[in-house]
């Protein structure tokens, strides 16, 4: 696995070498899993490359990677568009999840297409116009590669997003809060029928430029799920991460590098952990983003 994360970070290398330098811009992502409220200029264009790795369930070896490339396009001023093409890579040893001892959810080692995604903004309140910034967002999705597991499978998700965004001190402070439910439907291979489950994250995180185009914060992310809502309102897990932002960003391109650990989480494995959740969360992540502007 050591090989691989090393010949990972040797091909996102050139990403961050062959490009130039400039002037900050408003639409770069000063955060990991946060959103700002700011959208694309119109005409203007955005590619994006992400990488998040998971690892550790406190039992055996976990470690999954997803990977992202999204394009994104500025329809006007207000309203942009994105279309992202999603792979996903597990290695698992022995680690949970361990699903009635079946062996192939004890050992994989898959790397795989998992799916698409297609998402919309739009701005209607700018940071820098009125006291307070504010963006709706929607996300439809498809994945064929259950998260967690690594499972072949179909899932359907519906993502929606209320963006707030308040600059400080100049805009050399910003503090942005989304709030964000979902809807997943998710059948699994060999399964009859889908099974519905609502998601509901609030992601949040203040950043200072320390710097002409650095700036560093601090991102938290709280996640918890509901199976089977329509039925009854019953949260089966719940997790909270904290960790560093470190964003640098020029007029041409822009990289953002946020590390999550799990700080507290429910329910606990007193095994594993007497503290964090790891059946449907690992103990960090780390994400990288990569922007390059046209």
């Amino acid at each position: 696995m050591q090989s691989r994360l090393r010949r990972l970070a040797l091909a996102m290398t050139p990403i961050l070498t062959l490009l130039a330098g400039g002037d900050a811009r408003s639409d770069e992502n000063l955060f990991g899993y946060s959103y700002g409220s700011e959208t694309l200029p119109k005409g203007s264009w955005e590619l994006y490359n992400w990488m998040t790795w998971r690892t550790s369930k406190g039992k055996g070896d976990y470690d999954a990677i997803d990977l992202s490339q999204e394009v994104e396009y500025g329809i006007t001023d207000r309203l942009q568009a994105s279309f992202y093409l999603n792979e996903r890579y597990h290695s698992i040893r022995d680690a949970a999840p361990i699903e009635d001892g079946e062996p192939e959810y004890r050992n994989r080692d898959q790397f795989a297409f998992q799916g698409v995604q297609t998402s919309v903004k739009y701005n209607f309140l700018s940071p820098y116009d009125a006291p307070l910034g504010f963006s709706l967002y929607f996300e439809p999705g498809y994945s064929r590669i259950d998260k967690i597991s690594g499972e072949h499978g179909t899932e359907w998700e519906f993502e929606a997003k209320a963006l707030f965004q308040k600059n400080f001190l100049d805009d050399q402070l910003i503090a942005v809060l989304n709030i964000t439910p979902e809807v997943e439907l998710e059948k699994m291979h060999g399964d009859d029928e889908f099974e519905k489950e609502f998601l509901l994250e609030f992601t949040g995180g203040l950043t200072y430029r320390i710097a002409p185009k650095w700036y560093l914060g601090v991102e938290s992310r709280y996640h918890s799920e509901y199976p089977e809502f329509d039925k009854e309102w019953t949260r089966e897990h719940w997790a909270v991460f904290v960790g560093p932002a470190l964003h640098y960003g020029t007029e041409k391109w822009w990289f953002t590098l946020t590390v999550l650990p799990q700080v507290y989480g429910k329910p606990q494995d007193g095994g594993r952990s007497h503290t964090l959740h790891l059946d449907e969360h690992e103990r960090v992540e780390v994400r990288l983003k990569t922007g390059l502007n046209f």
